[in-house]
């Protein structure tokens, strides 16, 4: 698996972008009615409802990693785990949409506030998202509010995406791709390419946000082209 493209950018130009999505999701949410709210949208089963629940639940739970993370412990993102975090989305997804705006205004705020003690060796601290470190935490939620601010339909498409984001959707995802195929992403606007699998060759082509909405399964402006007429490969699950 290898990459080249345009996505490398320091923290404090990340945490920045992250600002600018919280503002996004904070002004959408303050304008968004009982009906938007419980409107269904692309994600199969889901409404905004649950989107802003979702974001809300793990913006607190990556703000407790990092807590514990500067004290030298590590925390399960969700206590009881993954169907933890699946019954709470069930559960508060209908609720009002003024406790929805709360839960998520809260949990934003006290992300912001985990994150505005730590210092840039911080980052590098282990924690139990994924068994990583808190950048990776700063990473997956730099993904989760771009990504989920395209689902919410609040008039910010995948096209706004900026080049390092796309980039790094781009790669992180590339485990979505088919191991018994040589896929080779080539970003026409960037330059970017992208490799990964064995097998027959296929070269999928597109601008690079359009390409990183397609691997993500998002909605791109123009939908990325692959050679051969088998057409796009077929993705695997979320990795």
């Amino acid at each position: 698996m290898s990459a080249a493209g345009q996505g490398g950018i320091e923290i404090p130009e990340r945490v920045e972008s992250i600002a600018e999505a919280h503002d996004r999701l904070r002004a959408a949410t303050a304008e968004m009615t009982e009906e938007q709210a419980r409107a269904s949208i692309d994600l199969p089963g889901w409404t905004r409802g649950h989107v802003l629940t979702h974001l809300a639940d793990l913006s607190r739970a990556f703000a407790r990693q990092a807590r514990y993370a500067v004290e030298g412990r590590t925390v399960e993102v969700y206590d009881g785990g993954r169907p933890t975090r699946d019954r709470n989305i069930e559960a508060n997804h209908g609720r009002e949409i003024a406790w929805l705006r709360d839960q998520l205004d809260g949990g934003l705020a006290e992300l912001e506030e985990a994150w505005s003690v730590l210092g840039a060796a911080d980052w590098d601290r282990p924690c139990a998202y994924r068994d990583s470190t808190l950048l990776a935490t700063q990473l997956a939620w730099w993904r989760e509010t771009e990504l989920h601010s395209v689902d919410l339909g609040i008039g910010y498409g995948s096209e706004r995406w900026s080049l390092p984001l796309s980039a790094h959707v781009i790669e992180f995802l590339q485990p979505r791709l088919p191991k018994d195929a040589a896929v080779r992403i080539v970003a026409e606007d960037t330059g970017g390419e992208w490799t990964a699998g064995e097998g027959a060759p296929v070269v999928v082509r597109g601008d690079q946000r359009s390409v990183a909405a397609w691997i993500s399964g998002r909605p791109a402006v123009r939908t990325p082209s692959a050679d051969g007429p088998a057409g796009l490969p077929e993705l695997n699950a979320w990795p």
